[in-house]
């Protein structure tokens, strides 16, 4: 029997070595080159949709520190969500936790196929919740402003 984790991957097709080159860009004539996508630090426009078709709006915020990524959604009305999250070549692993309205924790897990723009179009899950995936797209809006 397939731990929950090897089923998530293999349907999401991160299935092993295979799928990396299987994946892998192509160079030669006629085959199109996928674009490095370097740094994800930024602020991004957030677009999901819930099991029961409820669609949702909001913006996120990316950090880069050293090798990892703090996120933060505000969603709607000003949810917020904060988590950390690990990149893995051209994927974006991110996990959250919220307060519910019960006094118990919502966790959460997301997970991106990161793309040019840079563009983050992903798969996410709760518990307590559906039980279901649902799906989100992030895109890029502007990098974070430094003082210097």
């Amino acid at each position: 029997m397939l731990s929950p984790v090897v089923f998530l991957a293999l349907t999401l097709g991160l299935g092993g070595p295979a799928d990396t080159e299987k994946d892998a860009p192509r160079k030669g004539p006629g085959l199109e080159v996928r674009p490095d996508v370097g740094d994800l630090s930024g602020y991004y426009t957030c677009k999901g949709l819930e099991a029961g078709g409820k669609s949702y709006s909001g913006v996120a915020l990316l950090l880069k520190k050293n090798d990892i990524y703090l996120i933060q959604w505000v969603i709607g009305g000003g949810s917020t969500f904060s988590g950390i999250a690990i990149r893995q070549g051209e994927t974006l692993a991110c996990s959250w936790a919220i307060p519910n309205d019960r006094g118990g924790v919502v966790r959460g897990v997301n997970l991106y196929k990161i793309e040019p723009g840079p563009r983050l179009t992903g798969r996410w899950a709760s518990f307590p919740g559906p039980g279901v995936l649902q799906s989100e797209t992030l895109t890029f809006l502007r990098k974070v402003e430094t003082e210097e």
